[in-house]
């Protein structure tokens, strides 16, 4: 069980930001403006799978045009592909089972109903009862993580954070999801992306081996080496 201060403090972060930055509000920083709103709407398709898939096709192309030199290219497309499917899975799975309203049928953020009473109430395929976690966020989010983990150049790591952040602010001014459920979907991504990497690539860290020449012996070979006349 969570602590009732702990799930307090959980719900006025979501009421928060949901004041400061959802179009609804009329506190929000940018309220009443169409090219954010516009901006906005452009940039949470990017949590919708198209990234991922041109992101496939273009390094499928790259492999196939010389299968010998871009060999390395097959386990970046499979961490992709896998990273999304554990994604998918993971986020519809928890949707259900928490079954969260989302905040533009509510102003209450700790409203869960979970999936017995969807099922009673006959809203199981309903979009409204499906806020935590957020979709758009984790996909987008997944492939930014396993790609942070095999790609070391910090100008390609940088836009892609400052991109998922977007993505993720997006659900929050759209008004399709609370912020709760967005830091969740970063979370979860991560580990999940984490597992998919380690299953792909392997733990690469070396451990280093101990050297099995007695100390003495190197000062011997090193230090009082004898010299030839």
């Amino acid at each position: 069980m969570i602590p009732l201060q702990l799930k307090n403090s959980i719900f006025f972060i979501d009421r928060f930001f949901f004041k400061h930055l959802s179009f609804l509000s009329s506190s929000s920083i940018f309220y009443h403006s169409e090219n954010i709103k516009k901006f906005f709407h452009f940039i949470t398709k990017f949590g919708e799978g198209y990234f991922e898939l041109l992101l496939i096709i273009v390094l499928f192309s790259f492999f196939l045009f010389n299968k010998k030199k871009y060999q390395h290219l097959k386990k970046y497309i499979l961490a992709i592909i896998f990273t999304l499917l554990s994604t998918q899975i993971t986020v519809n799975v928890m949707k259900v089972l928490f079954a969260r309203a989302r905040p533009s049928i509510t102003i209450n953020p700790d409203k869960f109903y979970g999936i017995m009473t969807l099922i009673k109430n006959s809203s199981f395929w309903k979009g409204n009862y499906v806020s935590f976690p957020s979709g758009h966020t984790i996909t987008i989010w997944g492939t930014i993580w396993i790609l942070s983990f095999v790609i070391k150049n910090k100008t390609i790591k940088i836009p892609l954070f400052i991109l998922g952040i977007l993505v993720g602010m997006s659900r929050v001014y759209l008004v399709r999801h609370w912020t709760t459920d967005v830091v969740a979907s970063v979370i979860f991504s991560y580990f999940l992306a984490k597992f998919v990497h380690k299953k792909i690539f392997g733990n690469k860290k070396r451990i280093a081996k101990p050297s099995f020449v007695p100390y003495y012996r190197k000062l011997n070979i090193g230090i009082f080496k004898r010299s030839v006349s």
